[in-house]
This record gives structure tokens, C-alpha cells and sequence, in this order.
């Protein structure tokens, strides 16, 4: 009788349970997706926004963020190693070639995520090797700032060269009155890279060629170096010791004319309680030398391959790189920076639009945006031209010597 009650008793427990609707007790745990991520100010948007996706699906993630530079070293580390400390990563483009080997194909996705309202560039973002690893999540790329006020206060047009750049900045550059003609970072500054690369492949200059060789030691680039150091004549006085939030800031003050910018940079802008210079502000695709080369830096999602919750990883990458996030994501009244959809769609919505004046600029520059090389050994070789961008802009070497440096320590990365 004894067993028969236990029997009947788990019985009425069970419908209870059904009636009731006393789930918890018996429910299988929640899901949860470790997710690595960059810290700082892409950061709250995110967790302002993650809440939609938990409670469409019931699956959490759990966020782990680090800086630029430790968040590559935390990922291959978790992927190369076998540690499987991620189901889930956010990761800058130039990463993909090094990491694809540890990703899982995204081609079956792709077509369930809408990708013909993407702009084309960011798609091609996160292939390597003719195989979709990542899909796109927030677009970055470097674009054209200039203080409207001032350029009609001279008579001045937005210029469509780098040559008239430095002749804008020599006529804005006013110390007096502490407004520098120009703003970009110089120096030991991580984005001094991606100011000098711009500047070779605005003259033309390549960093590798076709048999994947150093091309940066060529007359074209020591001109396209000189003018780097050149227009450094007219940027802020502390400019050797700047970095990407010193850029921003400058131009929030109102103390430089023009810049060069990464448009992840360009919301605090646009924020009238703390930005000077809110509305006054003109947003270009970059000038050009012999091209027009806007540097994009795609921020894209992947999954590991060794991750045992790929149904679950699958559903975050759908909803992180959907027109509802993309659009939640750039409404969002951030006050650092924006995650700016790669969706055409979204970027051309008129309430974006007007929330983020320079979306135009943006969707413009995405198009034709330039990639980096696509090579596994690009973040080695990234950090190769910080440090010949750094000892070129500081004196440390002539052009001439830091580009012969330069050249040598990419065909020892290349040769590895």
C-alpha cells in the first residue's frame, strides 16, 4: 500500500504541476551562452538591449568583455586551446582569417537572416577563403568630419582631396583662439595604424602584393608618410599623445575644424547636453589622393566550432544581426557610441537618420569601404604599422627608415 501512495502521490503532483502551472520545480535549467565581447562603450548597448532576446527565446547570456587587444588574445586562447570558454564571439574583421579555422560555417544561416539587406562590404567582412564565418553586427568605418560653421564662415567647401585638407587646415588653424585645423591620433596611439595605412592606400600604396610581399618601401608611400607627418603642423599640440576618445573629444569641445574618425566615434557628437559643437557638424565620405579608400572595421558575430549549444548560439546570431536589434540597437540613446547596423534598410530609416546625422555618410562609405588584407597574419602585421607610424610621427626615424623598417618586419611576419 505504502508503494501504491507514493505512486499516487507523484501522480497528483504531476497534475498540479499541469493545472497549476508549477513549472520551476521540475524545468530543465535555462540555456546559457557564454558570449565574448569588446568592453566599453558598445558594451551598455548591449546589455541594454540583450533582455528582448532572453525573453524571446528563454536563453541567457552570460557577457565576458575585454579591451581591444585582450579581447583577440581571450579568443584565440579560448579557440585555439580547446578551453571552449565561448559558445559565442564578437570579433573585429582582421581577426577572421586567424580564427576561421576554429568557427563554425555560417552559410545555412545567411540564408535565414535576410543578408540582401546588408551592405554588401560588411557580408564580405566575415568570409575568408570563400566561406562565411561571422555575419556582420556593427560597421565601423573611418569617415570625413568637418565644423560646417566654419567652412562657411570662410568660404570654404567640404574638401574632396587631401590636398585640400592641408590647405583647409592651414586656413583654419587658428592656436589663438584653440582651434587646431585638424584631429587625428599620432604616436604610439593603436589607431596611428589605421591613419598611416589610410594614407598609403590613398596614394596608392598596397601593404602587400600579389605574392604576398611587403609594398610600403616605394617613393608613393614615403610621400603618402610625409604627408602624415606634414598635416601633424596643424593638429593639437598634445596630438603625439592622443588616442581615439582624444579625437572625439577635441571635436566635442569644438577645438579642431576637421578629422578623420571611426564612425563609432561620431555619436557623442551628436549629443547636445555635452557636445559643443551638436548639429554643427558635416559628415563625408574620405578625400582622396589617387583613391577614395575609407578603411572599414567590421565588428562580426561568430560561433565556435566546438560549442554544444550551436541551436541555441544559432538563435543569438539571428537575433543580434536582425533589422530589430539593428534598429533598437542605433535608437538607443547611448551617449558613448552606437552599434550602427549593417542593414541597409536601417541605416537609410529616416528615424535613424535623424537620430545619427552622419548615417548618410556612413551607408556612403560602407560601399566602397576597403578591407585590410585578408591574410592570418594581419594582426601581427597591424601592430607592425603602429610601431612604424609611431616612431615615423614622433622622429624617432625619418619616413624613409621607418618605412624600410616597416617593409622588413612584414616579410619576417609573411615568411613565418
Amino acid at each position: 500500500m505504502m508503494r501504491w501512495g507514493r505512486v499516487f502521490s507523484w501522480a497528483l503532483l504531476v497534475v498540479l504541476v499541469a493545472v497549476l502551472g508549477i513549472a520551476p520545480l521540475l524545468a530543465a535549467p535555462e540555456e546559457t551562452l557564454s558570449l565574448a565581447f569588446l568592453a566599453g562603450f558598445k558594451e551598455d548597448v548591449l546589455r541594454a538591449n540583450i533582455g528582448a532576446f532572453v525573453q524571446k527565446t528563454g536563453i541567457r547570456v552570460d557577457i565576458d568583455t575585454a579591451p581591444y587587444n585582450d579581447l583577440y588574445k581571450k579568443e584565440l586562447l579560448s579557440l585555439s586551446t580547446g578551453a571552449r570558454r565561448y559558445d559565442v564571439l564578437f570579433m573585429d574583421e582582421p581577426w577572421v582569417p586567424a580564427l576561421a579555422s576554429f568557427l563554425l560555417p555560417l552559410g545555412d544561416v545567411v540564408k535565414e537572416v535576410g543578408a540582401s539587406d546588408f551592405v554588401p562590404t560588411t557580408l564580405a567582412a566575415g568570409q575568408y577563403d570563400g566561406t562565411q564565418y561571422t555575419l556582420p553586427v556593427d560597421p565601423n568605418v573611418l569617415f570625413f568630419i568637418y565644423r560646417k560653421d566654419l567652412f562657411q564662415e570662410r568660404g570654404l567647401r567640404p574638401p574632396d582631396t587631401w590636398a585640400d585638407v592641408l590647405r583647409d587646415a592651414q586656413i583654419l588653424n587658428d592656436p589663438g583662439k584653440g582651434i587646431a585645423g585638424f584631429d587625428v591620433t599620432a604616436g604610439s596611439d593603436i589607431q596611428t595604424f589605421a591613419y598611416l595605412t589610410t594614407f598609403l592606400w590613398s596614394w596608392g600604396v598596397e601593404i602587400l602584393d600579389q605574392n604576398g610581399r611587403a609594398a610600403v618601401d616605394t617613393p608613393a608611400a614615403r610621400e603618402a608618410a610625409e604627408y602624415y607627418v606634414n598635416i601633424l603642423k596643424y593638429c593639437p599640440p598634445a596630438v603625439r599623445s592622443y588616442t581615439f576618445a582624444d579625437v572625439t573629444k577635441t571635436m566635442q569641445l569644438g577645438k579642431a575644424a576637421m578629422a578623420v574618425q571611426w564612425a563609432s566615434g561620431a555619436r557623442p557628437l551628436e549629443d547636445k547636453a555635452n557636445s559643443l559643437v551638436a548639429g554643427k557638424l558635416g559628415y563625408i565620405v574620405l578625400p582622396k589622393g589617387v583613391r577614395r579608400t575609407p578603411m572599414r572595421g567590421v565588428w562580426t558575430i561568430g560561433i565556435a566550432k566546438t560549442t554544444s549549444k550551436r541551436d541555441a548560439a544559432r538563435k543569438f546570431v539571428e537575433w543580434i544581426t536582425s533589422r530589430d536589434f539593428g534598429m533598437a540597437a542605433a535608437l538607443y540613446p547611448a551617449t558613448s557610441s552606437a552599434i550602427h547596423s549593417p542593414r541597409v534598410s536601417v541605416l537609410s530609416d529616416p528615424r535613424v537618420q535623424q537620430a545619427l546625422p552622419y548615417a548618410p555618410a556612413l551607408l556612403q562609405s560602407l560601399r566602397i569601404a576597403k578591407s585590410r588584407p585578408r591574410v592570418p597574419q594581419w594582426p601581427d602585421i597591424q601592430e607592425q604599422i603602429r610601431l612604424a607610424g609611431s616612431r615615423i610621427t614622433t622622429g624617432e626615424v625619418s619616413v624613409a627608415a621607418g618605412l624600410r623598417e616597416l617593409a622588413a618586419s612584414i616579410n619576417r611576419i609573411m615568411s613565418k
